[in-house]
């Protein structure tokens, strides 16, 4: 009888560790093919040769300023517009106060001797990329904007040209997207994978709230 139950404990063990195994497969199996798949549908690139205006989108501004710098630099457009998440940031000493995200944007892209009258802070209502978008296109209408290139991290690219689009849709405005490289593409299978994922709900999300938003 001992030896039974040993066998049965045994057993059960044996049945654990390769149902555990077969999970670990497939898992990895998964991640590994479909990770370059949701890559090449959420990575857009939509160049413009020539666009009035940069929208940079608010957040992992170490990945999109550079980029919006460099547009500006190879004179691609002469204005850069940065959305505002209304999130209040670090300490600043010159200031004597913390700033807000889009505060620290520019103070980073006069550092990199963008022009002051080059740079336009946005309004804030809300944070979220349909209320940069919005926002933007207070500013776009009301300036005669009549071309712009969103500056974002590759894997937001295809949802903001999205909501972009969407939001300027009936207006005389090409939209063009600049997919800035971010940690998330040099990250490693694991993360790439959950954050991707993330992106991707947050796409299905964005295309199903907002189908009807004018």
């Amino acid at each position: 009888m001992k030896f039974f139950n040993k066998f049965l404990v045994s057993g059960s063990l044996r049945t654990a560790f390769l149902f555990s195994l077969l999970l670990l497969i497939v898992g990895w199996t998964i991640i590994k093919f479909s990770t370059p798949m949701l890559e090449d549908f959420l990575i857009v690139d939509k160049p413009l040769s020539h666009a009035d205006a940069l929208v940079v989108m608010a957040g992992s501004m170490s990945e999109r300023l550079p980029a919006a710098v460099r547009l500006f630099r190879e004179g691609i457009s002469p204005e850069i517009l940065l959305t505002n998440d209304g999130i209040l940031s670090a300490w600043s000493d010159e200031q004597h106060r913390n700033l807000f995200h889009v505060e620290w944007a520019e103070s980073e892209l006069l550092g990199m001797q963008i022009p002051r009258k080059a740079i336009v802070k946005l309004a804030y209502t809300s944070s979220g990329s349909i209320y940069d978008a919005l926002n933007s296109r207070t500013e776009i209408i009301a300036k005669g904007i009549h071309s712009i290139i969103i500056v974002t991290s590759d894997y937001h690219s295809r949802r903001s040209l999205w909501i972009f689009e969407k939001v300027l849709r009936g207006h005389p405005v090409t939209v063009g997207v600049y997919p800035a490289k971010s940690a998330v593409s040099t990250s490693s299978d694991f993360t790439k994978f959950l954050e991707l994922s993330r992106e991707m709900i947050k796409y299905l999300y964005y295309t199903y709230s907002y189908r009807s938003i004018t």
